[in-house]
């Protein structure tokens, strides 16, 4: 279950834009989803998003604020609330993000 973000059944989920968790290919270290997948994550750099469930996805820019953090150091992080321990809870899960190139009808 640590590579893979669980569905989302909280009413909540209904008002949140995400792309869809069968779009994205996660292992231990990476999340691979496409340009217009990344798009659709809302971005929270600097803080954890409201309307705690399982199977919210963001986006974080990883360093942005830290200014011992050198810019080309920074990575996105595909973060997620997954199961937590407790019920009730939720846990906070992330997996540098890997854009897979679209491919295009054009030849």
């Amino acid at each position: 279950m640590k590579n893979q973000i669980p569905e989302v059944t909280h009413q909540l989920g209904k008002h949140w834009e995400q792309p869809q968790r069968e779009c994205i290919l996660i292992d231990d270290q990476h999340a691979l989803l496409s340009r217009s997948d990344f798009n659709k994550l809302s971005e929270y750099s600097s803080t954890i998003p409201s309307g705690v469930y399982e199977g919210k996805m963001w986006k974080r820019l990883d360093g942005l604020f830290d200014p011992l953090c050198k810019p080309c150091n920074r990575e996105w992080l595909l973060c997620w609330f997954g199961f937590g321990i407790d019920k009730g809870r939720c846990s906070i899960n992330f997996r540098k993000i890997l854009i897979a190139e679209e491919l295009t009808g054009a030849a």
